[in-house]
C-alpha cells in the first residue's frame, strides 16, 4: 500500500470511529481522532501528522462489559478514563489472567515506573500511552502495562512479564539503567525496544533512545546563533559526568559551525562553587584590579578631560566587557533563576549578549527574571505540545508531565505500525527515512538506536515566549 493510500485508511478510519465513540466522550477528547499516524516513505514527501506487579493487558474494543481482572476493554474504560489515575479499578493488585482470544491482536509492552518515587512520571506516562491508544489504535491493539518501580531489578521483571505475555515491541523503560538491564532480554526475544530515556550508551540496533539527545538540542541552539551573528561562545556548566558530555556537545558545535569557545567554567552545585566559577567565566577579579588602577590613574591626571572619564566609571564594578557574545546555561527552573542574576552582578553584562540554553524556560517565574530578558533556548513544537496538552488536560484534568508526549509519540507510532497494513515492528518499518511527526515534534529512528528530534528555538521575553525559528517540517535527506 502507498503513502497516500495508507494514510488515507488511517483517516477514514478515525473518522469512522470518531463517529461512533463521540456518544461516549467528550468532542475535545475524540477532535484528535480525525487524525492519523503514519509515515510516508518516498524521500520527497513530507512527514505526515501523528498526532512488577503485573497490569491487565488494554485493548482498545466495544464488547460486552466484563469485569476485571480480565483484559480491560476500551468501552469499559472510557469513563474510568475520567477519574484520577489512582481511583482506576484496575489498581492495585490484580491478577493477570490471559486473554482467551488472542489471534489477530497486537500486543504492546508499556514498561514505566507506577510506583516508587517517580510514580508521578510514570502515571502520566501512563495516561498519555492511553489517550494515545484511543485516539488512534484499531481494534487489535492490544496495551500491556508494567510497572518498573523506576529500578533496574523491577524493569526487568516487568519486561519478561510483558514478553511471556506476547509483546511484540517494547516501549519503555524511562531510565538508562533500567534499559541496559533489558536490552539483552528483549534481543533474546527477537523484538524492538523503544526507551524514553536519553542515554546514548544504551543506543543499539534493537534499542531505541527516544529521549530527547542533549547533543540534538546544543547543536540546534549553537546553529541558530551563529546565523545570528555570534561568533565567540562561552559556557557555565555543573561537574558531573553529564555536564562532561553536554560540555563536550557544545564544544563539538561550536567548533562545527565556525566559532570559537573563548572560555568554560565548571561548578559543584553550591553557592560558594558558583560564585566562583561566574567570576571565573568574566575575568571578574582581573577586570576589577583593572577598573582600580584606572581610576587611580586618572585621579592622579587630575585634568578636566581625567574627571569626566573618572565620573563615567562611578557605577561601574569591572573596566570593560566580557571576552564573548553568548554563554550557555544547563540549568532549567529554579536553577536557572538562581545563575542568571550572577551573571550582571559579577561584571557580565547581558544587555549586551545572549543566553543560551537547552532546558524549558517558558515558566512565569523564570520569564519575570531580568537577566534572562532575551535568552535563547531550544523546545518542542509549540502548536503541536499545546494541542496534546489541552486534550490531555480536557480527559485527566491535570497537565502532563514534561516526558508525557514522549509516551504519546511511542504509543501513537506503535498504534499505527502494529495496525492493519502498517507494516509492524520490524527495525526497516521503524526507521523511515522522512520520519514522523508527533506532538514533540518531528522525529525519525537511526539505524544504531537513536532517535532525531527536531526543534524550535524559542526566546524569553517578560511577557511570554517567542518561537524565533520553527522547527524544521522535513529532514534533509541524508546517507544513513
Amino acid at each position: 500500500m502507498d503513502c497516500a493510500n495508507q494514510f488515507l485508511c488511517l483517516h477514514q478510519n478515525a473518522q469512522s470511529r470518531y463517529s461512533s465513540l463521540r456518544r461516549m466522550v467528550p468532542a475535545a477528547f475524540l477532535g484528535a481522532l480525525s487524525v492519523g499516524l503514519v509515515a510516508c516513505e518516498p524521500y520527497n514527501v513530507k512527514s505526515p501528522p501523528i498526532s512488577a506487579q503485573a497490569w491487565p493487558a488494554i485493548k482498545p474494543l466495544k464488547p460486552k462489559v466484563k469485569t476485571f481482572p480480565t483484559p480491560v476493554l476500551r468501552s469499559q474504560y472510557i469513563e474510568t478514563l475520567k477519574r484520577p489515575l489512582a481511583a482506576l479499578p484496575l489498581l492495585p493488585k490484580v491478577i493477570l489472567t490471559t486473554p482467551k482470544e488472542t489471534s489477530g491482536q497486537v500486543p504492546v509492552g508499556l514498561l514505566l515506573p507506577i510506583s516508587g518515587k517517580h510514580s508521578s512520571l510514570g502515571k502520566s506516562m501512563l495516561q498519555a500511552s492511553l489517550l494515545a491508544m484511543f485516539e488512534l489504535a484499531d481494534e487489535n491493539f492490544l496495551l500491556l502495562p508494567r510497572d518498573t518501580k523506576g529500578t533496574p531489578k523491577g524493569a526487568l521483571l516487568a519486561a519478561r512479564d510483558a514478553i511471556q505475555e506476547g509483546a511484540q515491541i517494547l516501549l519503555g523503560p524511562v531510565f538508562g539503567g533500567s534499559a541496559q538491564a533489558i536490552a539483552p532480554l528483549a534481543s533474546r526475544a527477537a523484538i524492538n525496544m523503544v526507551s524514553f530515556t536519553n542515554d546514548r550508551t544504551v543506543a543499539s540496533d534493537s534499542t531505541f533512545v527516544f529521549g530527547l539527545l542533549p547533543e540534538d538540542r546544543v547543536k540546534r541552539i549553537v546553529s541558530y546563533a551563529f546565523l545570528r551573528g555570534i561568533r565567540r561562545f562561552a559556557a557555565l556548566i555543573p561537574e558531573g559526568p553529564f555536564g562532561n558530555k553536554v560540555l563536550s556537545d557544545y564544544s563539538k558545535a561550536v567548533s562545527q559551525v565556525g566559532g570559537v569557545l573563548v572560555k568554560s567554567a565548571r561548578y559543584d552545585r553550591n553557592h560558594s562553587s558558583l560564585t566562583a566559577a561566574v567570576k571565573n567565566l568574566g575575568n571578574y577579579n582581573a577586570r576589577k584590579r583593572a577598573l582600580l588602577a584606572k581610576r587611580k590613574e586618572l585621579k592622579e591626571k587630575n585634568d578636566e578631560r581625567s574627571r569626566l572619564a573618572l565620573k563615567r566609571l562611578d557605577k561601574k564594578e569591572v573596566l570593560g566587557d566580557a571576552p564573548f557574545d553568548a554563554v550557555f546555561l544547563l540549568e532549567a527552573g529554579d536553577s536557572v533563576k538562581t545563575i542568571a542574576p550572577l551573571l550582571p552582578y559579577y561584571g557580565i553584562d547581558t544587555r549586551k549578549m545572549r543566553i543560551l540554553g537547552i532546558n524549558d524556560w517558558s515558566s512565569r517565574s523564570i520569564r519575570r527574571e531580568p537577566s534572562l530578558a532575551g535568552a535563547w533556548y531550544v523546545g518542542l513544537s509549540s502548536d503541536a505540545l499545546s494541542d496534546f496538552a489541552e486534550r490531555f488536560k480536557t480527559v485527566f484534568k491535570s497537565s502532563p508531565h514534561a516526558l508525557a508526549s514522549l509516551a504519546y509519540d511511542a504509543t501513537a507510532l506503535a498504534a499505527v505500525k502494529g495496525s492493519r497494513g502498517g507494516g509492524g515492528f520490524s527495525s526497516k518499518e521503524l526507521m523511515v527515512r522522512n520520519g514522523f511527526v508527533g506532538t514533540a515534534g518531528l522525529f525519525r529512528l537511526r539505524r544504531g538506536g537513536l532517535v532525531e528530534h527536531r526543534f524550535s528555538v524559542i526566546e524569553v521575553q517578560p511577557d511570554g515566549i517567542k518561537v524565533v525559528s520553527r522547527a524544521p517540517d522535513t529532514f534533509v535527506a541524508t546517507k544513513d
